[in-house]
């Protein structure tokens, strides 16, 4: 037999940009922290610890508004963040020179203000405003915070399935689940492009995806050398036949026709459990 090639269903994602220019900022303030410990200098250094603290808060919290902002624009239906990390961090940048410049360094009240807005408003200005809107499309009948629960369980539920994939030794059938994963991908999707399909869409998301992750599970639970060969092939030609299956189903749901997945659905899942 042919060696299968392995699938790669998901893509390496794109990693959100970092908050760089802050962490240079962190260095100097280290090698002065640990200057001042080296010194015998205890409560400049206590207080400048204190400093790097408050500074590093706030290149955590940028950080994380900076990957909250990519993982928002990187979807086509999305709400808004409740939590604006990137202005929180720009607020504890602020606190931070603020505490540096008047309780460490000693600096006037004005001049350590002053200096405190100004790294705030750099803060904002370098980072920009945390999205504020959802990424909604306008139209009626669709409950969209519904809809984008359920598409990110679908999701979870394909790294899952891949998780799982990636555990089985046998390389027809992992060419088989990956299949079968390609064709959940695409009607996700699909349904992202054409939210009103959920509706009818979610009965393939609950019950197709929780079959074959239940299946993959039960098989891993199995030795592989001592599984009866008639249970794999079974298996690879239910997969296949769901594979094609879906493929019909998909062109419709892109001609915007009924996606008629009851029937399709139940026997899928009569299969599956037996």
């Amino acid at each position: 037999m042919a060696k299968a090639k392995k699938l790669k269903i998901f893509r390496k994602k794109a990693k959100a940009p970092g908050a760089v220019l802050l962490y240079i900022f962190l260095v100097p303030l280290f090698l002065s922290t640990a200057g001042s410990l080296f010194d015998g200098d205890y409560s400049k250094f206590v207080l400048k610890l204190i400093a790097f603290a408050l500074l590093y808060i706030s290149v955590y919290l940028v950080e994380k508004g900076l990957k909250q902002e990519f993982e928002y624009n990187q979807k086509s239906i999305a709400l808004a963040p409740k939590i604006k990390y990137k202005l929180l961090g720009s607020i504890g940048l602020g606190v931070a020179v603020l505490f540096l410049g008047l309780v460490v360094d000693k600096i006037a009240l004005l001049n350590s203000v002053f200096n405190a807005i100004l790294a705030f408003a750099g803060g904002v200005i370098y980072y920009g405003f945390d999205p504020s809107s959802d990424k909604i499309p306008q139209e009626s009948g669709v409950n969209y915070k519904k809809l984008i629960k359920d598409i990110q369980e679908a999701q979870n539920k394909l790294l899952n399935i891949e998780e799982a994939k990636d555990k089985i030794s046998d390389l027809e059938l992992k060419e088989a689940i990956g299949g079968a994963l390609q064709r959940a991908e695409k009607i996700l999707q699909n349904i992202k492009e054409d939210p009103k399909d959920i509706r009818v869409a979610r009965k393939f998301m609950v019950v197709y995806l929780d079959g074959i992750k239940d299946v993959i599970k039960q098989y891993n639970e199995i030795d592989e050398q001592i599984l009866d060969k008639s249970y794999r092939t079974r298996l690879i030609e239910l997969l296949d036949k769901a594979s094609n299956r879906f493929d019909e189903e998909l062109e419709r749901l892109k001609s915007n026709e009924l996606f008629d997945l009851d029937v399709q659905i139940d026997t899928l899942k009569k299969q599956l459990e037996s």
